[in-house]
């Protein structure tokens, strides 16, 4: 998420960055959303400093046995406008992450403008392209002609964009996904990880998949792990 200071800081070029993604400016809203949740918290700050100082007058006051009745409802009130700038600054600064949250990346300055794909610049290649004499197939004609690729039992379990991979496929993907682990972990210096298989949405906000994929994602809940178990019950 974008530091609201930073974008401060550098209007310009946060705006010409959204530009570059096809995105209307943004500081403008996001500064004077940051201000406006700044000027509540300043307010009710206020609101408590002047109650503070008021607390010591009536102090004074009983000590001398003088009425402070005035002061007491002063204060009295000012709780209720403290409150209420409290609770404006907290919904600001929901509004604000909010907003925040939503905004893409910046494209690094080397990274060309495009509409899609066929604007993208290749880098470099590795390795030389191979040449045949014949019509190479695509990998998932031969996982299918080999009968270790099934889609359409994959779009039945999950939808499109699936495979169910079966045997010698299925052995060869658990391959490379341990030699990978290995590889990386012993050659690499990488410290392997086994991560719990649920998570919560600081956890996913903090990775990058919410808001923006929260729809991709399933979610579970108490009433549904209940429903569960009642179903195992009966």
């Amino acid at each position: 998420m974008f530091d609201i200071k930073w974008i401060g800081e550098n209007p310009e070029a946060f705006d010409k960055g959204l530009a570059r993604r096809g995105l209307e400016p943004a500081s403008a809203r996001l500064l004077e959303l940051d201000a406006a949740r700044r000027r509540a918290l300043s307010q009710a700050q206020e609101i408590q400093t002047a109650r503070n100082k008021a607390a010591k007058e009536i102090g004074v006051l009983k000590s001398k046995g003088e009425d402070a009745s005035h002061l007491i409802d002063e204060v009295s009130k000012s709780k209720q406008a403290q409150a209420a700038a409290e609770e404006k600054a907290r919904g600001l600064t929901g509004d604000l992450d909010a907003a925040l949250a939503e905004l893409p990346n910046l494209p690094a300055g080397d990274v060309p403008d495009g509409a899609d794909e066929s604007d993208n610049r290749e880098e470099r290649r590795v390795g030389d392209i191979p040449s045949f004499d014949f019509a190479p197939k695509e990998h998932f004609d031969i996982g299918e002609g080999l009968g270790l690729m099934d889609f359409d039992r994959a779009v039945r379990m999950s939808g499109a964009r699936f495979v169910v991979l079966t045997g010698a496929l299925a052995r060869m993907e658990r391959a490379l996904a341990a030699f990978m682990l290995d590889s990386h972990t012993t050659k690499s210096g990488y410290t392997e990880v086994n991560p719990p298989a649920l998570v919560n949405k600081k956890t996913l906000f903090g990775t990058g998949q919410l808001p923006k994929f929260g729809d991709d994602l399933f979610e579970t809940s108490r009433a549904s792990i209940e429903h569960i178990r009642s179903m195992d019950k009966d």
